[in-house]
């Protein structure tokens, strides 16, 4: 698994590839089910979808509790996802987000029994973040919450 994960000029970065012991088809599943992403993270508290317009388009909505270090705060973002085959890309609704901006881009594919999964995600928050604290522990914290997601994900897909 290469994880890393980096905060500068205040936009958080963080981006995994990692191989996930499922197969593909179920792995697809468990990324594209939005409704249960509240069960991959502790940190979403909840997860539901808005709209959808067709296949491959959906609007959802997650309230997300964001910790580091001292600094906690309830996160709400709304997000336009766009799946086309095996990429999805979800970008952040300003008006509708405690998220200033923010894409997302997930992509896998088969992989000698398993599933290769490529991760990255960019996001700016539109509220105040000591700067101690996300340039001390915000990386940690946010790779740390990524590295729980995708191992939550494998187990999931697993018994799909």
């Amino acid at each position: 698994m290469a994880l890393e994960a980096s905060v500068t000029d205040h936009r958080f970065r963080v981006r995994l590839e990692a191989v996930v012991a499922a197969p593909v088809d179920r792995v697809a599943r468990v990324l594209t089910d939005y409704a249960g992403y509240a069960s991959l993270d502790p940190r979403i508290r909840t997860s539901e979808i808005l709209s959808s317009a067709g296949a491959g388009q959906a609007r959802i909505r997650t309230s997300i509790r964001a910790c580091a270090a001292f600094f906690c705060r309830t996160v709400r973002r709304t997000e336009q996802v766009t799946q086309r085959g095996d990429r999805l890309v979800a970008t952040v609704v300003p008006g509708g987000s405690d998220v200033r901006y923010g894409v997302t881009v997930t992509q896998w594919r088969g992989d000698s029994g398993g599933t290769r999964v490529w991760y990255q995600s960019e996001f700016e928050p539109g509220f105040w973040v000591p700067e101690i604290v996300a340039r001390r522990y915000a990386a940690a914290s946010l790779r740390e919450s990524v590295r729980r997601l995708f191992e939550n994900v494998e187990a999931r897909a697993r018994v799909r």
